[in-house]
């Protein structure tokens, strides 16, 4: 306990650290080259306009491959029917446990069996439930729901990507715009003469990212929807599969 206190107060040591240094040098800066630090950051930040926009505009790129990546694995891998349920294997098993012929112990020992090559949803999840004696339990359906909850736990923490991208994309944006529309203002205040057409496509190339952001963020929340749609109903195709177990 000591030890994590120690560390946390010295990550807050650098970190005040780092605060005093960078003002320390910006006014040491604008000192030098005596101009205000106003003017100073905004001369700064007009000469790397560019490359910052590039950078921005490169980020959105990396943002869409990483939200459609994500959508097309969901639909190729997680949600694809054949790796979520196989009815014909389901039917067998709710047959083979559902047997009264048969002492329970040999039963579950003949549909562990025929799990092993199982590599669907529903047959991890079976898999588990009869490894942590759900058959045995006094409420299977409670330790059922509970394994299933965690296996689609991991089925859904890919949807962060989408939770990320929908802030990221316009957060960036409006970091883009605000960068533009400080160069652009910085420009036109050294000039001696502006026209209403400068100023015009000074902002509307500094709101693009803006635009692109928003639209990003848009593209992102409507897929995560599609896909949070989805999983759901592979939940409750789950646990329909679960019911054949019990009633057949």
């Amino acid at each position: 306990m000591k030890s994590f206190v120690k560390q946390k107060g010295s990550a807050r040591a650098i970190f005040l650290l780092a605060v005093a240094l960078s003002a320390i040098a910006l006014f040491a800066l604008s000192f030098v080259r005596g101009e205000g630090m106003i003017n100073l950051l905004a001369r700064v930040i007009t000469q790397f306009v560019v490359p910052l926009n590039a950078l921005i505009m490169f980020g959105f790129a990396v943002i869409v491959s990483l939200v459609v990546g994500i959508f097309a694995h969901y639909y190729l891998f997680e949600l694809k029917h054949e790796l979520v349920y196989d009815g014909r294997l389901a039917t067998h098993l709710a047959k083979l446990l559902n047997a009264t012929d048969r002492p329970l112990e040999q039963r579950i020992a003949s549909a562990r069996d025929l799990l092993r090559k199982d590599r669907t949803l529903f047959g991890q999840i079976l898999q588990r439930f009869l490894a942590e004696k759900g058959f045995e339990n006094d409420r299977p359906g409670k330790v059922w729901q509970s394994v299933q909850d965690e296996e689609f736990e991991r089925v859904k923490r890919n949807l962060m990507y989408f939770s990320l991208a929908s802030v990221l994309a316009p957060a960036m944006g409006f970091l883009g715009t605000s960068v533009g529309m400080v160069a652009a203002f910085y420009e036109i205040s050294i000039q001696d003469t502006v026209t209403p057409a400068d100023l015009a496509v000074a902002i509307q190339i500094a709101l693009i990212t803006t635009v692109c952001g928003l639209v990003i963020k848009t593209f992102s929340m409507l897929l995560k929807t599609m896909v949070v749609h989805s999983v759901g109903r592979r939940e409750d195709q789950i646990g329909v599969a679960y019911q054949q177990l019990f009633d057949f």
